[in-house]
C-alpha cells in the first residue's frame, strides 16, 4: 500500500512499532561516538551508506476472505530525497522485491559481484532479510530476533531502544509461561518433584536446558523429544517458538495498551469527538464521505479488537487446558498455527498502537477540537494503518 506525503510524516513520527528511523539511529550513534571521543566498535546496522539513511516502514495490506479479515505485512525501505527534510518524498524498495538486488544496486551501489564488497553485501541482505521476517519493528522483538540468529551482540543497541529493567519485565511473564508448560509437558510440574534437593536441582536443570533453547528459537538439539511430544515439524519448531514467544509479548502489549484502546473508541464512537468541528458547515457529498469513512474506521476498530480478544481468549484457554486439565491437545493445535496467529495479532495490535499514537498526536497539536481539513488526514492515517484506504464505496466487513 502506498504512503502520501502526510501519511508518510505520521508513519515516520508516531508510528512507533511499525518504523526503523535506521536515518535518525545512525546521527544518534554518530553523536555518541563524538561525544566519547571514539569510535562505536559496532556502529550502525548496516554497511551501505544509502541503508543506514533509509527508513523502515512496516506496511499493513488486508483482504477480507470468507467473511474474515486476513493481513499482511510487507516490509518498505524508503530512501528520502532531501535528508534535511525527510517527510519531502524519496525512493522505496520492498524488501521481498525479486527485483531488489537489481534495485538496491541502482540506488545504493550495494554489489555482491564485487569481491571487495561481497561480505558487506551478504551482511545488509542478511539485515533486511531479519527485518523483513518479523511483522513489527517493536524493540523487544527485533532483540530477540537478533538473539535467534545468534547476532545480538554484533547490532548496536541503540536499534533495540530497550532498557534492561525494561526487557526483564516485559520478558518475566513471558519466560514464567514457557516454564510452567514445559515442567507440564514433561511430567516435572511443582507438585510432583520430588523433595530430594538433588533431583530437584536436576530437574530443574532440565527445565533450564528446555527454556533457554525454546526462548532463542534457534534449534532444537537436545530438546527432540519435547518436539515431537508437541506433535511440531521439526523444520518449523524454532520459528514456531519464536511465535509462540512473540503471542505472549503481545499478550502482554495488549494488557499495557487496553485502557488507551477504549479511549480510542469512545473518541471514535462519540459524535461530538469523532466529527470535525465544522461538520455541519460542509458540503453534503463531504458530509456523507466523512460519515462512511467514520463508519468503516468503527467496524474496523470492533472487527479489529474483536481479532485480539479471540485469539488470546483462545490461547489461553488452550495453554489452561494443558497445565490445569491435562488436555494438550488444544494447545498443541494452536501451537501449529502460531506463526499464522503471530502475523495477524501482530497487524491488529500494531494498527491500534499507531491509531492511538495518531490520535494523541493529533490533540496535543490542535486540541480536542479538531477541523475538517485536519480531521480528513487524520482519518485518512488512521484507515491506511489497517491496510484500507479511505473510499466511500461499500467495503463488506464481518459484524
Amino acid at each position: 500500500m502506498s504512503m502520501d506525503r502526510l501519511q508518510l510524516a505520521r508513519a515516520i513520527d508516531v508510528g512507533r512499532s511499525s518504523t526503523l528511523n535506521c536515518f535518525e539511529t545512525t546521527k544518534d550513534i554518530a553523536g555518541i561516538a563524538a561525544d566519547i571521543a571514539d569510535d562505536d566498535p559496532l556502529g550502525p546496522m548496516f554497511r551501505n551508506k544509502y541503508l543506514n539513511e533509509s527508513i523502515v516502514f512496516k506496511i499493513v495490506d488486508s483482504v477480507v476472505v470468507r467473511g474474515k479479515r486476513r493481513y499482511g505485512v510487507e516490509t518498505l525501505i524508503y530512501f528520502p530525497y532531501n535528508h534535511k527534510n525527510i517527510y519531502e518524498g524519496g525512493d522505496s524498495i520492498l524488501v521481498t522485491d525479486e527485483r531488489r538486488a537489481e534495485k538496491l544496486l541502482h540506488k545504493c551501489g550495494l554489489d555482491p559481484s564485487k569481491d571487495d564488497e561481497a561480505e558487506n553485501s551478504v551482511w545488509d541482505n542478511d539485515m533486511m532479510d531479519m527485518i523483513n521476517e518479523l511483522p513489527t519493528l517493536d524493540p523487544f522483538l527485533l532483540k530477540c530476533k537478533a538473539q535467534q540468529l545468534g547476532i545480538e551482540d554484533k547490532l548496536n543497541e541503540a536499534y533495540y531502544n530497550i532498557t534492561l529493567d525494561e526487557w526483564n519485565r516485559i520478558q518475566k511473564p513471558i519466560r514464567l509461561k514457557i516454564d510452567a508448560l514445559v515442567r507440564k509437558a514433561l511430567g516435572m510440574a511443582d507438585g510432583e518433584q520430588s523433595a530430594d534437593p538433588s533431583v530437584r536441582a536436576k530437574i530443574d536443570h532440565n527445565i533450564s536446558k528446555f527454556l533457554k533453547k525454546i526462548w532463542e528459537a534457534r534449534d532444537i538439539d537436545g530438546i527432540e523429544d519435547f518436539v515431537y511430544g508437541m506433535e511440531m515439524p521439526p523444520e518449523r519448531a524454532p520459528e514456531l517458538f519464536f511465535a509462540w514467544k512473540a503471542i505472549c509479548y503481545y499478550q502482554v502489549q495488549f494488557s499495557e495498551i487496553e485502557h488507551s484502546m477504549r479511549r480510542l473508541f469512545a473518541w471514535i464512537g462519540h459524535p461530538k469527538t469523532a466529527f470535525p468541528v465544522d461538520f455541519g458547515g460542509l458540503r453534503s457529498e463531504t458530509q456523507d464521505q466523512i460519515k462512511s469513512d467514520i463508519k468503516l474506521l468503527r467496524a474496523l476498530f470492533r472487527e479489529n479488537y474483536a481479532s485480539i480478544v479471540n485469539t488470546l481468549k483462545d490461547y489461553e484457554e488452550s495453554y489452561r487446558l494443558f497445565i490445569e486439565d491435562n488436555k494438550p491437545g488444544p494447545f498443541k493445535d494452536f501451537l501449529s498455527n502460531a506463526d499464522t496467529y503471530y502475523v495477524d495479532l501482530a497487524a491488529c495490535l500494531s494498527g491500534n498502537s499507531h491509531a492511538i499514537n495518531l490520535l494523541e498526536d493529533q490533540i496535543r497539536r490542535t486540541g480536542v477540537q479538531i477541523y475538517s481539513d485536519q480531521h480528513r488526514q487524520l482519518i485518512d492515517c488512521m484507515l491506511g494503518v489497517f491496510g484500507v484506504e479511505s473510499s466511500s464505496q461499500e467495503i463488506m466487513m464481518a459484524g
